[in-house]
């Protein structure tokens, strides 16, 4: 199977949960306990934050090299966010105000999460490098069953090997990690997500999304297995579904679904449709190693954890072998063969 797309995947995770970034719609001022967001669904109560905008590398600006720690007290809704500290600076939605999330006043940065190892890292970043390591499988049920496990190793490098604090951030980051990747015990791979332009009701019949060619190649007619699953910031994944036909107009593609719908899917909660292709049925990070690596000139505080996914290939029996057969097709009845 395609370990590309596994990796893939982890990478999006990790850089979902760990570098979560969101949009201030409203300036942050000095000794405000509340910031109002795009969006807060990855952020969570006891998470620290980083306020950021774009003077950090502006020397005339007032934020020139620097940031803004906070803690998370509650997400209040999909837009708001409560901090446990009031807000010490002033930050603007005219200079692009942002917040992130961090860990132990050490962001890790979207360019530090690497398809694959490297020689030389940076030294003075947190780096996540996740590497493929091998494939196998076992049969689980005849026909066809074929179990197909993906082992992939994540390195997480720190920054410091002399100091307690280098080795505690590190500590951090890796159970990050191990959380994150183990409270997704049944991660989908390769998934694609569509948000939808109106409510889904309790008991709605279908649900509509963009027309797009993207939109039209991926949400067919249920035919082969096709499964749709749909989502948004106050709901976790719901039951399900088939589709079983679709129309266009002004547009917006339509779909109904096999079965009505059983929970309420809200546009402004950031709702989903989402076509599921590949499923683990079984994926976790089941080791994780701490030590020193060598990168370059330096020593490095390094974790290593070994993740893998479990998947079921479905192949079809009997198997035909494919002969390459060598004859004229315009003269297979030879003239030379006797009477």
């Amino acid at each position: 199977m395609d370990i590309e797309g596994v990796v893939d995947a982890i990478i999006d995770v990790i850089k979902a949960e760990l570098i979560a970034k969101t949009d201030l719609t409203a300036d942050a001022i000095a000794g405000d306990t509340t910031v109002s967001v795009v969006n807060s669904f990855h952020f969570y109560p006891g998470q620290e934050i980083v306020f950021i905008d774009w003077g950090y590398n502006d020397t005339t600006s007032v934020h020139y090299q620097k940031f803004e720690y906070s803690v998370v007290k509650k997400v209040t809704d999909t837009t708001t966010i409560e901090l446990t500290t009031p807000i010490i600076s002033n930050w603007y939605t005219s200079e692009k105000s942002f917040v992130q999330k961090t860990i132990a006043h050490s962001p890790l940065y979207d360019h530090n999460v690497l398809y694959g190892d490297r020689d030389i890292v940076p030294t003075d970043e947190m780096v996540i490098a996740v590497e493929p390591v091998n494939l196998s499988n076992e049969w689980i049920y005849l026909q066809g069953g074929l179990s197909e496990e993906s082992r992939v190793t994540i390195l997480i490098y720190g920054q410091s090997v002399k100091t307690e604090e280098g080795m505690r951030i590190l500590n951090k980051y890796s159970k990050a990690v191990y959380d994150v990747l183990n409270g997704s015990l049944h991660i989908n791979i390769n998934d694609y997500q569509a948000p939808i332009t109106s409510d889904i009701n309790i008991n709605d019949g279908s649900f509509c999304i963009c027309d797009t060619p993207e939109n039209r190649e991926n949400f067919v007619v249920s035919s082969e297995g096709e499964r749709y699953t749909f989502q948004d910031n106050d709901s976790a994944r719901c039951i399900s579904y088939e589709i079983t036909g679709r129309s266009f107009s002004g547009g917006e593609m339509c779909l109904t679904t096999s079965c009505p719908f059983s929970e309420e899917i809200l546009k402004s909660e950031f709702g989903i449709a989402i076509r599921m292709k590949r499923y683990f049925y079984d994926s976790r990070i089941d080791s994780v190693t701490f030590g020193k690596t060598q990168k370059g000139s330096a020593v490095l505080r390094a974790a290593e954890l070994s993740w893998f996914g479990k998947e079921v290939n479905e192949l079809s029996f009997p198997q035909h072998d494919r002969k390459t057969i060598c004859f004229d097709p315009d003269n297979i009845c030879s003239s030379e063969s006797s009477d």
